[in-house]
């Protein structure tokens, strides 16, 4: 016999039941980290595509929310109690047009923020550690500039102004001291992004 759900279980699979009448595919996958929030021990962090999305405003179109950190033993436990099954890479639900998938430990993540989503309180990768990981991914084909470099741009035209500018040059510095290869890669290209980013937000004032 299966194990009565507690209340914030209760919660959450009314979250995870209004999530396919969501039209905006941002707002069923921020739906389902609300419900994950209530199900899971450790407060998960959006990341990925979907705070991508968040963050730069356009249209990105993830297939899946991703989240850190990875689940633990109970959590796993927890998820297949309110009808989530592992697929390869992705926790599925027959009724849910959204995966959740748990991509790394989110280590390199030191800011967050908070919004809230049907009445869940929910964490955000911040903009400037999401910008710092675009930066990374960008190295593998810098200075050719790839999807993670227009991301990273996307997100720092978006967010120039509100942006802390002085956090990201001290991470990049102490990226440039642990591993100096591809920190001083980083560095090069932060310099092009922000730089673009700086002169697009001008012509934006100007207008």
């Amino acid at each position: 016999m299966a194990r009565a759900l507690s209340p914030e279980q209760q919660r959450a699979e009314r979250l995870l039941g209004r999530i396919p009448k969501l039209r905006s595919g941002l707002g069923q996958r921020l739906m389902l980290a609300a419900a994950m929030t209530l199900l899971l021990d450790t407060k998960p962090i959006v990341v990925g595509g979907t705070a991508e999305e968040y963050w730069a405003g356009g249209e990105y179109h993830p297939t899946d929310l991703d989240l850190c950190p990875r689940p633990s033993d109970h959590d796993v436990e927890t998820l297949r109690q309110v009808g989530l099954v592992k697929r390869g890479r992705h926790w599925v639900r027959t009724d849910l047009p959204v995966a959740v998938e748990f991509p790394d430990p989110g280590d390199e993540i030191q800011r967050t923020s908070a919004l809230t989503v049907g009445g869940v309180s929910i964490l955000l990768i911040s903009c400037e550690d999401l910008y710092l990981d675009r930066l990374r991914q960008a190295t593998a084909s810098y200075p050719r500039e790839d999807t993670s470099f227009q991301g990273a741009l996307e997100i720092a035209l978006t967010n120039y102004g509100t942006m802390d500018w002085e956090y990201v040059r001290n991470r990049l510095r102490g990226l440039a001291k642990i591993e100096p290869g591809v920190g001083q890669v980083m560095i090069g290209v932060n310099r092009r992004a922000s730089a673009r980013a700086r002169r697009g937000r001008s012509k934006l004032i100007g207008r």
